[in-house]
């Protein structure tokens, strides 16, 4: 009888609590409404306000570093470091009595330098994940289409998109030239850097843009059509090698089946990890043939990413883009470094053949994490016999420096205007060819 006394007592204070607890639920809306009906219209309009500059100032930081984290309340430490790297970089700027640190550079060149790798090196692994690369690769749409819509304007261009193998791909043509036929066409093929993983085509439309109107204007062949094909491919941590690789030159082929365009109407070129897939084209266009007829006119390799063997460090590239954590991630997912190099395949194409191969311009930045790749493989054409390949060094500038805007980085024109006097000899001596014969 105790124990039946003490069981119905606690049943009864719980149903006590259980009222309670409705009865106030209920009574939070009716509450809730006399508060805002007691606030007069300016505190109503100030509370708006408020909450929208809130969720503004969040969604903005979302954007911007939405794939450095992971979860929601990362973000929090992401932007105070970031905010701090912002400061600490322009107090040195002013302690340096307002002087950048190389002539080269400018003072938004140098805040932005010191974001990203601050980026790589903290949340580098971070931005490999799936999830974090695919945003990145979403985002570098947006920016990209807005930078690349500015360039266009001003360099005369016009972008085309259109999808081939699932993807969206992105011709840059000029806006004012009317369509010719296929034989007085000239193509750049240009693969985009980002470590394999992030990035899109869209964020290399100012580039595209600036490399087609230079390569026009040098060229001096109004009656020649001079394209750029910004292509597409997978990427890891999706799509390890050999999918990146196997795509790059699907686009090849589509310019010789679909476009209807001769090897020797074609240049590959490529920066960071697409300069890597430049250099596998070549090497699978060369070993698809018989003979030179599947060979490109040749390859433009800006600061390519051609070497699996050896790893970067940060400390030996201090003034770099790139992070060891980065660096070590685009290493580990893109193909597995086991067993001797000779068989990575064109994962590595440092370690492959490399006779047989067009004339190929390398570009290569002083301050790169991976300034030893492009050493590398221009010693390695020598020891293959390569005669016509050139290494063109940059000093004082970082990882794929032609890609900033030149108010940004002024220095930029002269690396683009490089490769464009590359490409630009190479179609002219193809065109001589052609109508010689």
């Amino acid at each position: 009888m105790v124990n039946a006394r003490v069981v119905k007592h606690e049943l009864t204070r719980r149903q006590s609590l259980l009222t309670a607890l409705l009865s106030a639920l209920q009574s939070v809306p009716t509450r809730l409404l006399a508060t805002i009906l007691a606030l007069d219209a300016a505190r109503i309009r100030g509370l708006l306000l408020r909450a929208a500059a809130g969720g503004s100032v969040y969604a903005l930081l979302v954007c911007a570093f939405g794939g450095f984290y992971e979860k929601p309340w990362q973000l929090i430490g992401v932007t105070a470091r970031m905010s701090y790297v912002t400061c600490r970089t322009l107090g040195d700027y002013i302690a340096r009595g307002c002087r950048p640190i190389f002539p080269e550079w400018t003072l938004g060149f140098e805040i932005t330098r010191a974001l990203v790798r601050e980026a790589m090196s903290k949340y580098g692994r971070c931005m490999m994940k799936p999830r974090n690369a695919s945003f990145i690769r979403r985002q570098s749409e947006v920016l990209g289409t807005a930078l690349g819509y500015l360039a266009c304007k001003q360099c005369g261009t016009r972008t085309e998109p259109f999808e081939y193998n699932g993807l969206e791909h992105v011709w840059i043509k000029s806006a004012s030239q009317p369509p010719v036929p296929p034989r007085t066409r000239v193509v750049v093929l240009f693969f985009h850097g980002g470590g394999y993983a992030v990035l899109s085509p869209r964020m290399y439309i100012n580039v595209g843009a600036e490399l087609q109107s230079r390569t026009a204007r040098l060229l001096e062949r109004p009656d020649v059509q001079v394209d750029v094909l910004l292509a597409n491919y997978r990427k890891i941590p999706e799509y390890p090698y050999p999918i990146p690789p196997e795509d790059a030159y699907r686009m090849y082929e589509y310019l010789i089946d679909h476009e209807k365009l001769s090897p020797k109407q074609i240049i590959i070129a490529g920066d960071s990890a697409g300069g890597g897939l430049a250099m596998a084209t070549l090497i699978r266009a060369r070993d698809q043939g018989t003979s030179d007829e599947r060979l490109p006119l040749g390859g433009i390799l800006s600061c390519p990413f051609v070497d699996l063997e050896i790893g970067g460090d940060e400390r030996k590239a201090p003034y770099c883009l790139i992070g060891d954590a980065a660096g070590q991630a685009i290493y580990d997912l893109y193909h597995p470094r086991d067993g001797p190099p000779s068989t990575w395949g064109d994962a590595s194409p440092v370690h492959c053949d490399l006779k047989g191969l067009p004339p190929v311009y390398i570009q290569a930045a002083e301050l790169d994490y991976i300034y030893p790749h492009a050493v590398r493989l221009a010693d390695k054409a020598r020891a293959d016999g390569v005669k016509d390949w050139e290494l063109d060094v940059h000093a004082n500038v970082p990882h794929v420096f032609t890609n900033f805007p030149r108010s940004m980085l002024p220095i930029a024109a002269q690396g683009l205007e490089a490769m464009a006097a590359f490409a630009a000899s190479r179609f002219r001596e193809a065109l001589a060819r052609a109508e010689s014969a």
